[in-house]
C-alpha cells in the first residue's frame, strides 16, 4: 500500500467527524427542554455556600456548577421515563414529547458532553499531593457518584416493584459537585 493511500485511509482517524450545529440542536432538544423549566436550584446555592470556604476561583466554579446541572437535567429525563412521569415542574416530561428513545438518546449524550466539559477543569497547578480529590481523579469523581446514583436509582426501581427500599441514592450529585470543587480549591485543600 503506498504512503498516499495510507494517509488516505488514515485521515478520518485523525479529525474528528464533522458536526453540525443544526444537527447538535436536534439531539439536544429534549435537554433544551427540560432546562428551560428551572427548578429550585439549590444545587447551586451550596455550591456557592461551600465556595466562600474553598475558594475555587470563577471560571473554574462555572465549570462545576455546569457539568453539575447537566448531569441533574440528564439523570431527571433518564428518571422520567424509568418512573413513567407525565409531569415535570407543572410541565409534560421531556419523554412525553420527544419520546422515549431520543430522550434515552440526549440523556445520554449529555453525560458524555459533561465529561467532555471536565477537560476545562484540568491542567491548573493544583497541588494533587496535598489535596483530599486530586485534580487528576475528576473522571474518577464523577464516574464514581454516577455509579451511586445508578445504582440507587436501580434499587429504587427494585423498591418500587417488590415493596423494598433504597437508600444509596441520596446526594449524589451534591457529592460530585463538593468533590470537583474540592479538586480545584484554593483554600483548605487538605480538609
Amino acid at each position: 500500500m503506498s504512503t498516499t493511500n495510507l494517509s488516505n485511509l488514515l485521515q478520518p482517524l485523525r479529525n474528528p467527524p464533522e458536526w453540525s450545529e443544526s444537527s447538535e440542536s436536534v439531539i439536544l432538544e429534549p435537554y433544551a427542554y427540560i432546562t428551560s423549566k428551572p427548578g429550585k436550584e439549590i444545587r447551586a446555592l451550596l455550591i456557592e455556600a461551600f465556595n466562600s470556604w474553598l475558594k475555587v476561583p470563577r471560571a473554574q466554579l462555572k465549570v462545576i456548577s455546569h457539568v453539575v446541572r447537566m448531569l441533574h437535567s440528564a439523570s431527571l429525563m433518564v428518571d422520567d421515563i424509568e418512573d413513567d412521569a407525565q409531569l415535570r415542574r407543572g410541565q409534560p416530561v421531556a419523554h412525553r414529547i420527544y419520546g422515549v428513545p431520543q430522550t434515552i438518546n440526549t440523556a445520554n449524550y449529555v453525560y458524555f458532553l459533561a465529561y467532555k466539559e471536565l477537560a476545562a477543569l484540568r491542567g491548573h497547578d493544583s497541588g494533587d499531593a496535598n489535596r483530599v480529590v486530586a485534580n487528576k481523579d475528576l473522571d474518577l469523581v464523577v464516574t464514581e457518584e454516577l455509579l451511586s446514583l445508578h445504582r440507587g436509582q436501580g434499587l429504587e426501581i427494585f423498591w418500587r416493584d417488590t415493596l423494598q427500599c433504597p437508600t444509596e441514592k441520596t446526594g449524589g450529585l451534591f457529592r460530585i459537585a463538593i468533590k470537583l470543587m474540592m479538586a480545584c480549591a484554593t483554600k483548605n485543600v487538605t480538609v
